[in-house]
């Protein structure tokens, strides 16, 4: 099963140190581009090293961006972000 997730999940749970939670229900999660950047631009220190940990550590991967026409239309709604999620999300 694919686990997809947006920046909310990740940096939430990074801010309280517990993004070990995810690793344990979730051998791989993977994040569109759009996710990852915002999760670089995140405000605190220890959970930013914690997101990188994770993701040197291959708990989460970077997925290419989702060259779909739904991105597209999600982002009418919705942020990048969770647009590439959805869009990453619902490919075969």
């Amino acid at each position: 099963m694919l686990a997809v997730s947006n920046t909310s999940p990740i940096s939430n749970l990074a801010s309280i140190g517990r993004l070990d939670l995810l690793s344990h229900q979730f051998p791989e999660l993977w994040i569109p581009p759009a996710v990852a950047e915002e999760l670089a631009a995140h405000p605190e220190p220890a959970a930013t090293t914690a997101i990188n940990l994770a993701i040197d550590q291959g708990h989460i991967l970077i997925a290419s961006r989702p060259a779909s026409a739904l991105v597209k239309i999600l982002t009418m709604q919705l942020h990048l972000g969770e647009a590439e999620a959805i869009a990453l999300a619902s490919q075969p």
